[in-house]
This record gives structure tokens, C-alpha cells and sequence, in this order.
């Protein structure tokens, strides 16, 4: 129990600083996150089929036309790690559960690299608070803090492994890495494999020079061995991920225009949208050198219009105080002022591959998060490295930063501790990484204008246009921007100043404790209390205690409007919903309750998201600019937008308090075509449907030619009609009476990855049209179509994911074994 005791004392610590954080968690309430307030959107109709038939279904027809629920909401019970996640994060409630598993998780790396366990405690706590994180969080990033959690113990499996431990480490590894995929972040887990990557490319290098290339290689194929299982317990989710991927936003595009911003997954442009500034990475050193959060100025720095010239004093405080590159953003990715400093000192004094790791891994992750800021890098990436143009927000991938810089300024305080001669062999190296540090600090709180603009060029412009053609107009411009200036740089000099005292302080207590080596449990605890006067409050500022509500007031993240209402009151099978009063392609509020043809999803079908950019964005310009001057003779231009129409779109909400306009041009579920056009490509097909009459004309590649051969279409037919008869997410009915061969087209969105068709129960052909919906040719006759979503990556990976995960228990449990049986016959 000796042994053990220090680690359990650890853990404790953990649980009770995640319960004094979350402490309005313990106490009835619920964090407000807006992404999950989306994700009740997005799920709303695949939880409440799963509530009423007890059948999970993994298509929603709830956003943008229908898409599959992969990832969104679907449910792989086969997989039993899911059953030891919750067994590491001891029950703690959501996303509590993330901050324990942060220091969990880092404080198991760090004993693995026998750093001394109270000083692992510090490096753990300091990890969790970063700002980055608890931003996350309170966004409700939740897969995303899920699997940062893991990615420090996948770490220590693998060093464990190349350390001599091949059975051991490989299993930790396999366990790691199995509940890193579980927890559902594959951009994070990208960024994890980039890190390792680094790490084993060094580690074949140090074997190499030591002539232990057979350790090696034995290590990579234990290790190996270990990641094929854990790829196999997420079979399902990662097979689905991937097949599904080929036709998502993050695959490739038939469409020919535009091929220099192409890659084969997001465009360019997309993927860089969100690219930290190259001043911004001041920001993992000073939270607010770029002025913090996109909010109002007023809102959180009202000390910094005390200077402000008051005929601008009301207009500057509503301005942003976020100065930077991003398009907005939720706070800085701020590591800690005390963590940089250690991190410094680290760079001069740990010698060996393990410090040029964490070095490279932090410089990549720097130079990749800049993104269109530094193109020339981010393309090299995008172009040549596989997977990467697949994510977005670049600056995302300084989670590598927040992880590789605690790891070496931690390790850096563990050599100072436990070496007694520190002092006298790296004074010298001391001087100049702390001066360093000190020194950038100072000149930033007395100068901040030698390192940044206090505004865009953007901002510029915008206000510069707002004011165009008032007297003094460039006057009044100069002034304001003066006094943007002046609140922008009180909230920069404020920071800079508060990092400069901590760094003064933290300088002083390693300058006395490596001169008069007075009891190391001091000189740790003191270095504690600084690093939580440091990291917490910033914390606040974005994860506040007016984040936290009653349960009650978070169980229907969107009250229901006076056009919803209305909506509800047709108790038709399916049609679907197009809401202009909101941002529509950005919006999960509409599928909460509704069949919507707009949504919120990162990940949405590649071809509906080209439809959106070439006619929706139109066709909604078109609604929104005729029903600002309601005119009766304006009808006819709201009923005839084509895509609108085939997406039977029967309600435009206009405006929430006010009934819903009923959209007569909707065409229904599925309707018989007078025509057939066949097209050469995707290019000619999406301009095609800018501007036609679906209601009697389909396009269909030319690919699809082979379904049409020997069909002659009737022409017009009235006697022959089709219906929608019964309606599941994954199963349609219909009903079809057809006095001669006719060509259904069906207001669903086309996906035969999953979708088969059967046509009086037996397997039919059905093929693409229109860009993106189905279409079928029918026989003579009355028959029965039915659609019926089964794809086989489900029913196969579970069986897959199940003997994976099964196999990782037995794996861990055998090598745990091993391990201690090896113990008593080496000591003896």
C-alpha cells in the first residue's frame, strides 16, 4: 500500500479539485453549452425514434435534406471500452468527468517518465487548466476534451513499450488509443498521431546510434499489434466514418471550377478560416494580447475605457476587443505564463531525444496553426501529407503545443529538484532562458505597440464604410480608432502586466530554492499555488459561474415559436422546413423540430453542400428580398425556386412570431417526370438546376445511363400517381399506381451507401438525379417502394468491435499479468 498510496492521495486530489471547479454540477445544475444545445438539434428525431420503437437508426432526415447520423447521434453498443471509460472517470458527471480525466491522464504520463510524484501533480493540474480546454468545455466541445483526455496516456504507453516494457506498453497503448477512438474527435486523434509520428522517427534515430534497432523494431510491431485492436474495437464507427467521408464536405468534388482552392478533402479557404495569427501566438504567453473573447470591450474590461474620449466612450465599448486573425473566437489557446517560462528553461537544460520531441512537436504544431497566414507550410501539408486537408480550424492543432510544453517545462522541474547540482552546472543557461522570458514580458507591458496593431484592416474598412460620406468623415475615423487603440492597449498592458508579476514571482522562488536548496515540498507547492493563481482565473473568464443553470432551464435548448406551433398542427408523413428568420445552414434550432432543409453540421453531404453555394444561397436571397416589399404579384417568384420546390420544402418560416408562409410549388415526397435530360458531368448538372422545372424535368448523369436503357418515357400521365404511405427515418413506404412505365424522382436526398430499394419486396434499382435526389423507374402496375436505410458497415463492425475490444481486455489483462510475474523473479 506504500507504494500505491502517493498515487491514490493524487487521484483524490483530482476528484476533489474537480468537484471545487464544477461545484455547481454537485449542486443540481447544468453547464449551458451551446454545441450541445446544437447537438439536441441535430438529434432530436433519431433520439426520439429511438424512445418510441426502441430501434436505433442511423439516418436523420432532420437536416439539410436527410444525412446519415454517424455523427451525430449513433449508438455502437458492441464496443466494451466504453464500459471502462466510464470505470476511469469514476462516474463523474459530464464534463466534470473531462477535467479528472485531463489530470488523470497527465499525471499517468509523467509517472511513466519517473518524474517525482508531487511534481507530477503540479504538471497534471497545470495541463488540465489550460485555457484551451476549459474553453472547450464550456463550448461543449465535449469529444473533443474527451479525447485530449486520452492522449497523454496513449503517450506513456508508447514510451513504456520503447523503453523495454514491449508487452506491457503495447497493451497500455492498445487500451489508450481504443478509448482515445472511442471518444469520437478524429481531428484531435490526427494531431495525437502527428506527435507520435515525431517521437518514434527520434526514437529510431536514438536506436539507431545505439545499435538497439532490435528493441526497436520489436517495440513498433508489439505496438503495432496493440493499434490493430484498437482500430477494431471502433470498427464500426471509424468504417462508417470512413466510407461516409468520401461523399462528406471532407471528400472530393466532381465539380471542375475552382480547382486551385481544391484539395482532395475541404477546400482550402475552409479549411484555413479559422488560422491563429502569427502576433496572436503572443496569446500562449499573454491570454489578452490579442484582447482576449470576440465580445463587446465593455463586457469584461470596463477599466479600459477610463482613458477613452468620452464622445466615443459608448461606441468603443461596444466594439470587439478581440484584435486578431480569426474570423471570432471563443478565447485564446493560453498555455500558462509560468508553464512558457518552464517550458524555456526546459529548451536550455533537459538534454536527450525527448526534449527535441517536444520541441519539434510544439514548432509544428506553431507553424501549422498559422494556416493561410503561412501558406506556403499549410499547403506542403495539405498537398503531400494524407488526411490532413480533412479538418478544419487549423489553429486547432495547438492542442500539440498545450501538451508538448507542460511535458518539457515539467520535466524541466523535476530536474531541478532532483538534481543537486543544478545550479552550479546550468546557471548560466538559467540567466538567459528566464531573462529571455522576462524580457519579452517587460517590453510587452511597456510597449505593446512594438508587437501588435490595436486593429485590422478589416475593421478599418468596415467602419470606414458605415462612415462613408459624413462631414469630417476621416476625422471622426482617425479619433475612433484612436480610442479603439487606447482600450485595446489597457486590455494588452493590463495582461502583460499581470504575466510580468508572476514570472518575477516564479523566477524568485526557483532563483532561491536551486541557491539555498531549502525542503523541495515547499518549493513544489509554492510553484503550485502560483501556477493556479496563474492558469484558474483565466479559466473564468471564459467558464464562468453564470454558465451553470437549473436542470429546468437547459432541458429545451429552443422554445418553441408561434411558426413552430403551426407547423405541428399538419400531422402529414414528412415534408420538410425552410426558416429564413435564422441563419439557416447554421442552425440546429429548425431540426429540433422539424424536417429541415437547412441544419448544423460540420460534415455534411459534399453534393448538398455544392447545391447550397451554387442555388440555395440564391434561391434564399431571392425569399428574403421579396418578402421585405410583400406584394401579391410577387407569389409566383416565392413558389418557383427549383431546388426549394424538389426538396418539398412545405413551409418558409419568414419570421418566428408569425405564422408560417405554405409554399405551394413544394412538389411532395416523389412525383412522375415528364422528361429525361442526361448530362455529361457534375459541372453542367448543378448549373442545370439553377434554373428548371422539376416538377416535369429531371437531369441525370450521363454514369447513370445504363439504368435508363430501353425506357421510353410516357410524357404527362394523370391517371398514374405515387404516395408516401408510411414514414420512418430509415424506412419509406410508398404506394405507386402507374398505367405505364414511369420515372419517380423522390425528394430524398441520394446515398446508396446504406439505402436499397425493393419494389414489391424485391431488391430494385434506383439512381441519382437532379444532383442530389433519387430517382426510380417504376413498372405497370400498382406496387409497393419501399427505401430502407441497412448499411453493412453497421451490422459487420459491431461484430468486429465486439471481439476487438474483447480481445484489448484479455490483452491488458494478460500483460498486467505478465508484468507482475516477471517482479518477483527479478528481485529474487
Amino acid at each position: 500500500m506504500k507504494k500505491y498510496l502517493p498515487h491514490l492521495i493524487a487521484v483524490a486530489a483530482f476528484v476533489v479539485i474537480t468537484m471545487i471547479y464544477f461545484s455547481p454540477l454537485f449542486n443540481g445544475k447544468e453547464l449551458r453549452q451551446s454545441d450541445i444545445n446544437n447537438w439536441k438539434g441535430m438529434s432530436k428525431e433519431i433520439m426520439d425514434f429511438k424512445e418510441k420503437s426502441g430501434e436505433d437508426t442511423y439516418w436523420t432526415n432532420s437536416m439539410f435534406g436527410g444525412m446519415p447520423g454517424y455523427q451525430i447521434a449513433a449508438v455502437y453498443s458492441a464496443n466494451l471500452i466504453q464500459y471502462i471509460d466510464k470505470v476511469i472517470t469514476l462516474g463523474l458527471p459530464a464534463p466534470a468527468n473531462y477535467l479528472f480525466l485531463f489530470m488523470i491522464g497527465f499525471y499517468f504520463l509523467l509517472i511513466t517518465l519517473k518524474v517525482d510524484n508531487k511534481i507530477a501533480i503540479v504538471g497534471s493540474i497545470a495541463f488540465a487548466f489550460n485555457c484551451y480546454f476549459l474553453i472547450a468545455i464550456e463550448a461543449g466541445h465535449n469529444t473533443k476534451a474527451h479525447a485530449i483526455g486520452y492522449m497523454a496516456p496513449v503517450v506513456a504507453g508508447i514510451i513504456l513499450s520503447y523503453r523495454g516494457k514491449y508487452l506491457l506498453g503495447a497493451a497500455i497503448t492498445s487500451l489508450f488509443l481504443a478509448l482515445e477512438l472511442y471518444a469520437n474527435h478524429l481531428q484531435i486523434t490526427y494531431y495525437l498521431m502527428l506527435t507520435v509520428i515525431i517521437f518514434v522517427v527520434l526514437e529510431f534515430v536514438r536506436s539507431y546510434k545505439e545499435k538497439k534497432i532490435t528493441g526497436f523494431i520489436k517495440s513498433t510491431a508489439f505496438l503495432g499489434i496493440g493499434a490493430a485492436l484498437a482500430v477494431l474495437s471502433s470498427l464500426t464507427n471509424l468504417w462508417a466514418t470512413q466510407e461516409y467521408g468520401k461523399y462528406s464536405t471532407r471528400g472530393p468534388s466532381e465539380l471542375t471550377s475552382n480547382k486551385e482552392n481544391q484539395t482532395t478533402g475541404l477546400d482550402r479557404d475552409y479549411i484555413t478560416d479559422w488560422s491563429y495569427g502569427i502576433g496572436e501566438t503572443i496569446t500562449l504567453f499573454i491570454p489578452d494580447f490579442k484582447g482576449g473573447a470576440s465580445e463587446p470591450i465593455s463586457k469584461n474590461n470596463k477599466d479600459a475605457l477610463k482613458d477613452v474620449d468620452p464622445n466615443f466612450k459608448q461606441y468603443v465599448g461596444s466594439f470587439g476587443s478581440y484584435f486578431g486573425d480569426q474570423p471570432f473566437t471563443l478565447g485564446p489557446y493560453y498555455i500558462g505564463a509560468i508553464i512558457i517560462l518552464l517550458f524555456v528553461i526546459g529548451a536550455f537544460v533537459v538534454e536527450g531525444p525527448i526534449k527535441w520531441w517536444l520541441l519539434s512537436a510544439t514548432a509544428l504544431s506553431i507553424l501549422l496553426s498559422w494556416g493561410k497566414n503561412f501558406m506556403s507550410f499549410t499547403n506542403l501539408f495539405l498537398d503531400f501529407v494524407p488526411g490532413y486537408d480533412k479538418f478544419r480550424a487549423v489553429a486547432m492543432i495547438l492542442v500539440i503545443a498545450a501538451f508538448a510544453v507542460p511535458l518539457l517545462a515539467i520535466i524541466a522541474v523535476n530536474k531541478m529538484v532532483t538534481e543537486k547540482d543544478f545550479f552550479k552546472k546550468y546557471k548560466k543557461k538559467l540567466i538567459y532562458s528566464s531573462g529571455s522570458v522576462l524580457g519579452i514580458a517587460f517590453l510587452i507591458t511597456i510597449a505593446p505597440g512594438m508587437f501588435t496593431s490595436f486593429y485590422t484592416s478589416n475593421e478599418y474598412d468596415q467602419v470606414a464604410q458605415s462612415v462613408k460620406g459624413q462631414q469630417n468623415s476621416q476625422e471622426l475615423l482617425d479619433s475612433f480608432f484612436s480610442s479603439v487603440s487606447s482600450a485595446r492597449e489597457h486590455i494588452v498592458k493590463s495582461d502583460a502586466l499581470r504575466t510580468l508579476m508572476l514570472l518575477l514571482f516564479t523566477s524568485a522562488l526557483i532563483w532561491t530554492f536551486l541557491k539555498f536548496r531549502y525542503k523541495k515540498e515547499f518549493f513544489i507547492f509554492a510553484l503550485l499555488a502560483l501556477i493556479l493563481i496563474d492558469l484558474a482565473p483565466v479559466g473564468r473568464r471564459y467558464l464562468q459561474e453564470d454558465d451553470f443553470v437549473k436542470k429546468s432551464a437547459n432541458a429545451i435548448p429552443y422554445p418553441m415559436t408561434q411558426a413552430d406551433q403551426y407547423i405541428l398542427q399538419d400531422t402529414s408523413s414528412s415534408y420538410r422546413v425552410l426558416n429564413i428568420a435564422v441563419n439557416t445552414f447554421n442552425d440546429a434550432s429548425t431540426s429540433y423540430y422539424h424536417q429541415s432543409i437547412g441544419g448544423y453540421h460540420g460534415a455534411k453531404l459534399k453534393r448538398y453542400k455544392e447545391v447550397i453555394d451554387s442555388s440555395l444561397t440564391e434561391e434564399l436571397a431571392v425569399l428574403r428580398m421579396v418578402m421585405q416589399k410583400p406584394d401579391s404579384s410577387n407569389e409566383g417568384i416565392i413558389y418557383s425556386q427549383p431546388v426549394i420546390n424538389m426538396m418539398n420544402t412545405k413551409y418558409i418560416v419568414y419570421n418566428g412570431d408569425a405564422p408560417p408562409l405554405l409554399n405551394r410549388g413544394a412538389l411532395g415526397n416523389a412525383w412522375f417526370v415528364n422528361s429525361v435530360k442526361m448530362v455529361p458531368n457534375a459541372d453542367v448538372e448543378i448549373v442545370a438546376i439553377k434554373n428548371f422545372d422539376p416538377k416535369s424535368t429531371a437531369f441525370v448523369d450521363q454514369k447513370f445511363e445504363d439504368k435508363l436503357k430501353g425506357f421510353n418515357i410516357q410524357g404527362p400521365d394523370s391517371a398514374s400517381s405515387i404516395v408516401l404511405t408510411k414514414y420512418k427515418p430509415n424506412h419509406l413506404t410508398y404506394q405507386a399506381s402507374v398505367t405505364a412505365e414511369q420515372l419517380a424522382v423522390f425528394s430524398e436526398i441520394y446515398y446508396d451507401k446504406g439505402w436499397n430499394a425493393y419494389v414489391d419486396g424485391k431488391p430494385a434499382d434506383y439512381f441519382r438525379a437532379n444532383y442530389i435526389l433519387r430517382a426510380m423507374r417504376v413498372p405497370q402496375g400498382n406496387h409497393t417502394i419501399e427505401f430502407k436505410f441497412e448499411p453493412k458497415v453497421i451490422t459487420t463492425g459491431e461484430k468486429v468491435s465486439f471481439a476487438g475490444s474483447l480481445l484489448i481486455i484479455l490483452f491488458v489483462a494478460f500483460a498486467v499479468w505478465s508484468d507482475l510475474k516477471k517482479k518477483p523473479e527479478s528481485a529474487g
